[in-house]
């Protein structure tokens, strides 16, 4: 729901409203990194078995060889923000830069980042805990909660160990152990 609220808020009028909606959409369904968002080019888009993928240079990684599959209502939205910036060949980035000198440049983690933060605030999301990072857990999370194995999250998230994608599904344990509500029903009756 509150991923929605804070695409729902975004308005797309402007190349910029297409720009970070798709963006936004883009981290929340793949979870992907802003560095990561910050590196797709163009040419990254790509079919894969019918499908379309962005082919993702992951964290510590030097080639882009990781196909991130790219949902058609996220990649209908990268296209619209793409009829409406400048064109571009296939090795210049997927998403450029709105502002200033850097227009029509690569846009950098700081700003990936600070347009995240800046649209979860503009949707009354006003939290330090709240991030472009968030959005990642947010795929991960929602992926087990609607019956993604630990596997395909580690594939989805990239993880090289799956002890780090376990810490998602301690996670969703919790959320779906209801041990207050069992106590308060015995304490008050109801």
């Amino acid at each position: 729901e509150q991923v929605r609220q804070v695409l729902a808020n975004i308005d797309r009028s402007s190349v910029v409203g297409k720009r970070d909606y798709a963006i936004l959409s883009l981290m929340a369904t793949s979870g992907l990194r802003t560095i990561e968002v910050s590196r797709a080019d163009i040419g990254d888009m790509k079919g894969l078995e019918g499908e379309t993928a962005l082919y993702v240079q992951g964290k510590g990684r030097s080639a882009k060889l990781e196909p991130v599959k790219v949902d058609p209502l996220v990649k209908a939205a990268i296209e619209d923000y793409m009829k409406t910036r400048r064109p571009g060949g296939a090795d210049e980035p997927l998403f450029t830069s709105e502002s200033g000198n850097s227009k029509g440049g690569r846009m950098t983690t700081r700003s990936i980042s600070r347009i995240a933060k800046d649209r979860m605030m503009a949707a009354g999301y006003d939290s330090d805990k709240w991030t472009a990072h968030s959005l990642r857990h947010t795929a991960a999370t929602l992926n087990l909660l609607n019956g993604g194995t630990l596997q395909e999250t580690q594939q989805l998230l990239r993880h090289k160990n799956i002890a780090t994608t376990q810490i998602y599904l301690h996670n969703v344990e919790r959320i779906k152990n209801n041990s207050e509500y069992r106590i308060a029903r015995a304490i008050f009756g109801a």
